[in-house]
């Protein structure tokens, strides 16, 4: 069904479709405004715990504001579907240009580079990390300048699920090694991805070529690519060496940061553009060789354009590399998949991950709503200022007026008396449950700070005690993925290794939780050593547990038909097909055998596997 009108956008065409969702050029009808609208797929707003992660996904994109960066302009919702606008950017990505047979020369890929290393600077002083810089994610603007768009997705949709019913959504070529073997992701991700897109950039391929996923994933994590320069011979040998250093599997041999990257390419870029002198040809060319080769030489010589950056910062590490151990495969776009079409956006038409795929759901609202990121900053400003009672009492002509204005300030107001804030508390409540405590949570604080001797504060301390549960669930899911550090108390370590794990193998995500459950018990002397902080751990497990569980539930509920089917299929040829048969039993063992929810009916099939063999 083609859709019409999303918040205040007349919709238009549409210039690019992916495993998220649409993009469509429209129009703002109150400003004529032409803008780039991504309308999700409806699929995704019924995902349990979905719109909580994309409210929040845009509460951090809010905070980037950078020319470098394809802005925010507005998000919402209309009737069920959750969208969001941006600027549209006229010009094609990256990936188009490369498409089209466009190489790119050492100079405009520096230059290229270091508007990105701006914006990613921008994105990572704010605590947001890309995770998908790739030639697809990179826009060009009409002055020839470069824009990055689609920040936050590949954290929205989870960076480890990488396929789909449908099956690949997307490319790994550009994916660093900690983000294809499940480590955390830190910044440095983004420099690798970097690297990657400089290659591409010049050589007009990406490092690697495979013709399945897996295998590619393999190669980003274990392999070495070939110099850029057997591909694009004019590379200066100082740059291919730079790629090499970003290109590095271990994060910590790139650069500290992309301040300190962006300022050595600069510096490069100054230094290998500048003429050779006529009578010091040999002295200039013997500095650029000590400054980026193997020996250090005074930075200065070279660099003396950037006297922000230290010589040290500005060396690359030296690396080795050979020709042996190279892939050189077929990529995923010749292995039969169809190109997709071309989108002149700040949006991309498909990121390297795909939306969670889960039997839960929740039902769409019918509802519709839409805030602009300007209008939401500036009633924010204004809820942060401070009325101003000067002019209030300027015009104050007689001392009576004066206390009337005094005395109606004084009412208005004063402190919320124990009956008023209970019977608003009390009133939430009863017209929305205990779902959305957070709206209550200054009132529930301030009663119990304010009246803890009241006879109704006991009534309000349980609803205190989950919001408390809830902020510490938020903040361990918050460091653990999107600031990637690892948890260092033993159960919170075990609860966010869970966590990670609920959406790609929620059995085995449950059997932790299980575990940790049962080496800490919360009832009896074994329970003496545990600090409140423990046990507040140990009921988030318990929750957790549970919805495992009712989830696992269900997945069987809905599977295990399907595999009695295939039983009695593979049961009716044993007489007549054997060979057919026991094939049919060793794939549901293959597939299901560590299933415990499956085990009965994979006990089955083994036996009369058995059976099929004995013949």
């Amino acid at each position: 069904m083609q859709i019409e009108q999303l918040g205040p956008y007349r919709i238009g065409r549409k210039i690019g479709k992916g495993g998220m969702g649409s993009v469509y050029e429209a129009v703002d009808e109150k400003t004529g405004q032409r803008v780039a609208v991504k309308a999700l797929a409806p699929q995704l707003a019924m995902a349990e715990g979905f719109r909580e992660r994309f409210e929040a996904e845009i509460e951090s994109l809010k905070k980037l504001q950078h020319e470098g960066i394809v802005r925010l302009l507005g998000y919402g919702e209309h009737e069920g579907v959750l969208f969001y606008s941006m600027e549209l950017v006229d010009g094609p990505s990256l990936e188009q240009e490369i498409n089209d047979g466009r190489r790119f020369d050492w100079s405009e890929t520096l230059s290229f580079a270091v508007q990105i290393c701006r914006a990613l600077k921008h994105a990572h002083d704010h605590g947001v990390v890309h995770r998908d810089i790739k030639p697809a994610n990179l826009l060009l603007t009409t002055d020839g300048k470069v824009k990055i768009a689609d920040f936050g997705i590949a954290r929205l949709f989870g960076s480890t699920q990488l396929t789909t019913a449908g099956g690949v959504l997307g490319t790994a070529d550009y994916m660093s090694p900690e983000q294809a073997d499940g480590r955390p992701i830190t910044e440095k991700c983004d420099q690798y991805s970097l690297g990657c897109v400089m290659f591409a950039l010049l050589a007009g391929r990406p490092p690697f070529r495979a013709k399945t996923m897996p295998e590619m994933l393999q190669l980003q994590r274990f392999a070495e690519p070939e110099p850029v320069r057997r591909f694009a011979p004019q590379t200066p040998e100082e740059l291919d060496r730079l790629i090499r250093q970003l290109l590095s599997k271990e994060p910590n041999d790139r650069f500290p940061n992309v301040l300190v990257l962006g300022r050595h390419m600069e510096a490069m870029q100054r230094a290998l553009s500048r003429p050779p002198k006529p009578k010091a040809v040999k002295e200039e060319s013997s500095q650029l060789k000590d400054h980026f080769g193997d020996t250090r030489l005074d930075a200065t010589a070279v660099f003396n354009a950037d006297a922000t950056l230290s010589p040290q910062d500005m060396l690359l590490t030296p690396r080795e590399t050979t020709d042996s151990g190279v892939y050189n495969a077929p990529t995923l776009a010749d292995d039969g998949q169809q190109e997709p079409e071309r989108v002149h956006s700040g949006s991309p038409l498909a990121p390297s991950v795909a939306a969670p795929v889960g039997p839960k759901t929740l039902p769409v609202p019918k509802t519709s709503r839409f805030t602009t990121v300007d209008e939401e900053a500036a009633r924010l400003r204004s809820e942060q200022s401070s009325p101003n009672w000067l002019l209030t009492g300027q015009l104050a002509g007689t001392l009576g007026m004066l206390l009337g204005l005094v005395l109606l300030g004084w009412w208005l107001t004063r402190p919320a008396s124990a009956d008023d804030l209970y019977a608003e508390i009390e009133t939430h409540i009863a017209d929305n449950g205990d779902e959305d405590l957070t709206a209550i949570d200054g009132q529930i604080e301030e009663f119990l700070s304010r009246f803890p001797d009241d006879a109704r504060a006991s009534n309000l301390r349980p609803y205190a005690d989950e919001l408390e549960l809830r902020k510490m669930e938020r903040k361990l899911r918050f460091r653990t993925r999107v600031t990637g550090k690892a948890e260092t108390h033993p159960i919170a370590a075990l609860f966010a290794e869970a966590d990670a794990l609920r959406d790609q193998n929620p059995e085995r995500a449950a059997a932790i939780l299980q575990d940790l459950l049962t080496l800490y018990p919360t009832q009896g002397k074994a329970a003496a050593s545990l600090t409140e902080e423990m046990r507040q751990y140990l009921t988030l497990a318990d929750r957790e547990l549970a919805k495992l569980r009712a989830s696992i539930e269900t997945r069987a509920k809905e599977q295990r038909p399907m595999l009695q089917d295939r039983l009695l299929a593979a049961e009716r040829l044993q007489a007549t097909e054997p060979a057919e048969s026991a094939a049919m039993y060793r794939a549901l063992i293959d597939l299901y055998g560590q299933q415990p929810w499956a085990a009965e009916l994979i006990s089955e099939a083994r036996e009369k596997l058995k059976a099929v063999d004995k013949k």
